[in-house]
């Protein structure tokens, strides 16, 4: 009788900021993953309220458990990349701290990396808190990255146990250790936003695959930690404009390997931006037009470290730039639509993206 080997060790880093609503739910869940051997690092944003008092006082005993906590607020990517550096594990999982996982959702997970070494990175199907809808099942992008689609086609969903996606979803998502030591893990200059697609774009360029893994269930009370962080409106629309912003300009840096495809992007990017700011002019929205203005100067300030960044990736990279555009890019249509005014063009967008669910049902089904 063959000796069964032992499940790899899977680091489960969750970050937290002013959680306090939802985090002990969240630790419960995944201390009561069937799952046996991980371990879970609760890495602490500087909150200022007391949602660790009531992790130490319930879970403080048990020993899978670590808590860091950072003297300042790192962001999404700083967070994290100081709970990669306290892990073990031979898999890196990352959680929201507003989401509930399900017993076996790390157990699907990790069969999916260990059964196709093709994947490098797989997400679990992301519920809704109470279970009811959909909330994410991964991204397609839209080429020059003006448009970011949601699966939430039930029938992909259920009927296939794995499928391609542009981009996981961060909430809940598990990549193989040795892309991040190969290609690095997350951007602290660029704390949010970026995250989950940057990653997702580090594996295609290292030749795996991303992948949505449906069985792998987890809950997504959604956003919790955005709205944590602005203190009004007028900063919530600050933040995600700022951010954004920022996100997608060196998102398209990195993705557009052929210097006129470079340039078109940016174009599409420029004439989308512009739209907006006049927008938050007309509107005397100040919060949306100060935060266009300050992503810009950021850019213009740190471009050097972005057009590096582009240099490491690529040169690190496995696959070719069409190969990239193929995988990392779905939804493609006509370069006159992603001009159109905002409103037309996210029609085309969604319609292009229901296009592509019907065409990826055909395809796996076929593969079946």
């Amino acid at each position: 009788m063959q000796e069964q080997k032992p499940l790899p060790l899977v680091s489960i880093i969750i970050l937290n900021f002013n959680g306090k609503d939802y985090l002990e739910k969240c630790v419960s869940s995944v201390l009561e993953t069937k799952y046996n051997n991980f371990e879970a690092i609760l890495v602490d944003n500087a909150s200022t309220d007391d949602s660790l008092a009531s992790i130490e006082s319930s879970f403080g005993s048990d020993k899978r458990l670590r808590v860091i906590r950072n003297t300042k607020n790192l962001g999404f990517a700083g967070g994290n990349n100081i709970g990669f550096s306290y892990a073990r594990g031979s898999y890196i999982a990352f959680l929201n701290n507003d989401t509930t996982v399900d017993p076996y959702w790390l157990t699907h997970l990790v069969d999916v990396l260990i059964k196709d070494k093709t994947v490098g990175l797989a997400q679990s199907l992301l519920l809704t808190g109470d279970g009811a809808e959909i909330d994410s099942g991964g991204f397609l992008l839209s080429e020059y990255l003006v448009g970011q689609h949601s699966i939430r086609e039930k029938k992909i969903i259920h009927d296939f146990p794995y499928f391609e996606v542009s981009a996981a979803t961060g909430a809940a998502m598990i990549v193989d250790r040795k892309i991040c030591g190969k290609m690095g893990l997350f951007d602290p200059l660029l704390p949010f936003y970026y995250d989950d697609v940057f990653i997702s774009l580090k594996t295609w360029l290292m030749g795996k695959r991303v992948v949505t893994v449906p069985n792998s269930i987890v809950y997504h009370a959604g956003s919790k930690a955005t709205m944590a962080i602005a203190r009004d409106q007028q900063a919530l629309i600050y933040f995600s404009i700022f951010h954004s912003m920022r996100a997608k300009i060196c998102l398209i840096i990195d993705t557009y390997y052929k210097f006129s495809d470079l340039i078109k992007g940016l174009f599409v990017l420029s004439f989308s931006l512009s739209e907006l700011f006049l927008f938050g002019l007309l509107t005397k929205n100040r919060a949306s037009v100060f935060a266009e203005l300050c992503g810009l100067n950021w850019i213009l300030k740190n471009f050097g470290h972005i057009w590096y960044t582009r240099l490491l990736l690529w040169n690190r990279s496995k696959i070719s730039p069409q190969t990239l555009s193929a995988k990392f890019i779905r939804i493609r249509l006509p370069f006159s639509t992603y001009l159109l005014p905002a409103k037309k063009r996210n029609q085309y967008l969604f319609l292009a993206a229901l296009k592509y669910e019907r065409l990826l049902i055909d395809s796996l089904k076929e593969s079946q």
